[in-house]
């Protein structure tokens, strides 16, 4: 079964339901880390910005815009934090982070999308539906505040 293939109609409150709001106060700005973060984005500019902010917050951040790459180059427990976009080519957000789960189950994710129909998606919903601590949805244009914030929360736990 492909991707493009619908499994089920998913409601406006089931496709809601997938985004947490909740940030915490937590202050990572200009702060001193040792976490290291990948991020994995089709987007260029967006991975530019993702890594510039994230590295200007004291993270060391690996990030591609290739996800086949980004899978390739990953190594367990290399990373606290993985920043995965859900629509990509060849592999989609959710296909890599079955993957990478299969060689580092401790991995937390922060998916971000601009998508929001999920239907499309239903397939992975019981394995990437949101988790306290572990897996989180942000959706674009992302705030790059919530963003330094949840990956603060995510980070802390």
């Amino acid at each position: 079964m492909s991707l493009d293939q619908e499994v089920r109609t998913s409601t406006r409150e089931e496709d809601d339901s997938l985004f947490v709001g909740d940030i915490g106060n937590v202050d990572v700005t200009k702060s001193s880390h040792s976490q290291k973060i990948l991020v994995v984005d089709d987007e260029q500019d967006i991975v530019f910005t993702l890594k510039t902010i994230l590295t200007e917050a004291g993270f060391t951040v690996d990030a591609f815009t290739n996800p086949s790459v980004a899978f390739e180059m990953f190594r367990p427990e290399k990373y606290e934090l993985i920043i995965l976009d859900i629509r990509m080519p060849g592999l989609n957000g959710f296909e890599l982070y079955m993957k990478l789960l299969e060689q580092d189950n401790s991995i937390k994710v922060l998916f971000l999308t601009a998508v929001n129909e999920f239907s499309m998606y239903a397939k992975f919903k019981n394995s990437v539906s949101p988790m306290s601590g572990k897996r989180y949805y942000l959706q674009k244009p992302v705030d790059l505040t919530k963003l330094l914030q949840r990956v603060g929360d995510m980070l802390s736990i």
